[in-house]
């Protein structure tokens, strides 16, 4: 009798543990469908945010084109204007209003896209000389000099990405500025050595004047600074570390950072750059460089703006171009079936029928023409679509006109000499 006493109390045990069990793992089981259902929810807003930045971006970026494009075209035509400080101005103004939108790009998309460098021939004394000149012009009323040193021992002409190297640079003068009062802010370039065709530069920016706390050094390198500091600052944006971490990255480069409360900061940003070969005149072939010049080259330009389409058709016209302009993809599938064309440029985001799509059905019947994307959105998103379709290149936009023939001349059989 106790036995089955005890078996009974032992079955209640076993039941009533098994029950508990049971009610446990439904409860696990619906909590984890609720986070799983939770995570999908954040997953999906995160999308929509990225998409919606990716759009704004795009966005801002068209009509920048067209403000920026104009402002070079204007600087080349009245060389008379080049000090001119409503020029200066605007100039200014694109440049900084892009590597803001670059920025917020990169914050948006940080953890889940690489950022891609380019490789194209550039100027560097050129680029950072301009650099230095557009602040020059946002410092002419302010308490604040800015100083420019450029080693008369550096190669000029290097391969490499000048879009990525003068965001890495904006940010750090900007925030130099920022912090300082009544200061001086010394940017130089310096050759630290050459070795088989290859330079290791160190762009080093200096700062007096205000003394940088602790707490103002944390306030430049963490990940958002504080939105009412930031009014009072000098520019109203702060240097996100990541973000020029992961700049500094795709230029396989490194920024060192050196803080004295009593001296002011320093940054630096080392780097390494291809040498150029410089082709020297007489070495060229005369004869087919001649042949280049006098043979104008045919350019279809095919981009729903009006305005991007004058500041293209103008840059190229330039360079011994003869461009015909269409704002639309169907009429530039008929202009491409009854014309041959060097090269055409392809704008991606068209209403009806964009330029992937214009594209495809370009290549249906033309494998061999050379068409290049002209493209205002974030081209990590696009290149499977773009290779699919038969692009044979991009260029993100706002473009400047030694980079646009730099990839042209890739893809066409006589390269213009700019």
């Amino acid at each position: 009798m106790i036995n089955y006493i005890i078996g009974g109390i032992f079955l209640a045990v076993v039941l009533f543990l098994l029950y508990k069990y049971l009610d446990t793992k439904k409860a696990l089981d619906s909590r984890n469908k609720e986070i799983s259902a939770l995570e999908k929810e954040t997953e999906k807003q995160l999308h929509l945010q990225q998409d919606y930045i990716s759009i704004l971006s795009q966005e801002l970026r068209t009509p920048l084109y067209g403000i920026m494009g104009l402002t070079n075209l204007i600087a080349e035509e009245h060389p008379e204007l080049k000090e001119d400080r409503k020029l200066k101005s605007l100039k200014f103004s694109g440049d900084y209003l892009l590597t803001l939108i670059n920025n917020v790009l990169h914050v948006n998309y940080l953890d889940s896209e690489e950022i891609r460098a380019q490789n194209v021939s550039f100027n560097l004394k050129q680029i950072t000389k301009n650099l230095v000149q557009s602040f020059s012009y946002a410092t002419e009323n302010s308490d604040n000099t800015l100083h420019y040193n450029f080693d008369p021992e550096i190669n000029s002409a290097v391969i490499g990405d000048p879009a990525i190297l003068s965001q890495i640079l904006m940010n750090l003068i900007s925030n130099a500025l920022r912090f300082t009062k009544n200061g001086n802010v010394y940017f130089s370039v310096n050759l630290i050595k050459n070795k088989d065709a290859v330079s290791t530069f160190s762009f080093k920016v200096n700062h007096d004047g205000y003394d940088v706390s602790k707490e103002d050094q944390k306030s430049i390198y963490r990940e958002f600074i504080d939105v009412q500091k930031a009014k009072k600052s000098y520019l109203g944006t702060g240097l996100n570390s990541k973000i020029l971490k992961r700049l500094a990255d795709a230029l396989k480069g490194e920024v060192i950072i050196q803080n004295n409360s009593r001296a002011g900061s320093e940054y630096a940003f080392v780097v390494d750059f291809k040498i150029q070969k410089v082709i020297e005149p007489q070495d060229l072939d005369k004869t087919a460089d001649s042949t280049v010049r006098d043979k104008k080259l045919k350019a279809l330009i095919v981009d729903d703006n009006k305005l991007n389409l004058l500041v293209a058709d103008k840059m190229l016209s330039k360079e011994n171009f003869d461009c015909s302009t269409i704002d639309n993809g169907f009429d530039a599938i008929e202009l491409v079936r009854e014309n041959r064309y060097d090269v055409i440029l392809m704008d991606i985001n068209m209403p009806k029928l964009n330029g992937i799509g214009t594209t495809k059905r370009i290549r249906e019947f033309d494998p061999k023409t050379p068409i290049i994307a002209l493209t205002a959105v974030d081209i990590t998103q696009l290149n499977r679509q773009i290779i699919h379709a038969g692009l044979n290149d991009y260029i993100l936009k706002p473009y400047n006109k030694n980079h646009l023939l730099e990839v042209i001349n890739k893809h066409i059989e006589n390269p213009v000499h700019s």
